[in-house]
């Protein structure tokens, strides 16, 4: 079964709509080389990521969701990166993220898969391009 992975930083004061133009830049670049982004995914061992921003009465937060056959594959994978993609990654958690190594103490409970769920690469984007 996949390993899941959650992570919550917050987000500098000021900095959640450039958050949203930064995850609308890597979307749009994701859209251009879709091959390339299959090919990091599976390198990463990726399956699914899901990104929110939680609004807490102390501020932002943004939150991740990943899901991948081996958290230890896609953190060495991302680490030996050349890809642009994670410049852009990079620079997004650099700017607009108080401490971007941060990374919350989440205790996963239950995690279930659909078997008939489908094979397939697709992102839904949530926030308006820029």
């Amino acid at each position: 079964m996949a390993e899941i992975f959650i992570r919550k930083q917050k987000i500098r004061p000021g900095k959640t709509e450039r958050l949203r133009e930064w995850i609308s830049k890597m979307d749009n670049k994701a859209e251009a080389d879709s091959q390339g982004v299959r090919e990091i995914w599976s390198e990463e061992s990726l399956h699914t990521i899901s990104l929110f921003i939680e609004h807490a009465e102390d501020g932002d937060y943004f939150v991740w969701y990943l899901e991948a056959d081996s958290m230890e594959q896609l953190i060495d994978a991302r680490g030996a990166s050349t890809h642009p993609l994670h410049d852009v990654e990079d620079a997004m958690m650099e700017e607009v993220l108080e401490n971007p190594n941060e990374g919350g103490d989440f205790e996963p409970l239950i995690h279930g898969v659909s078997h008939e769920r489908p094979n397939n690469f697709e992102v839904q984007q949530y926030v308006e391009e820029s």
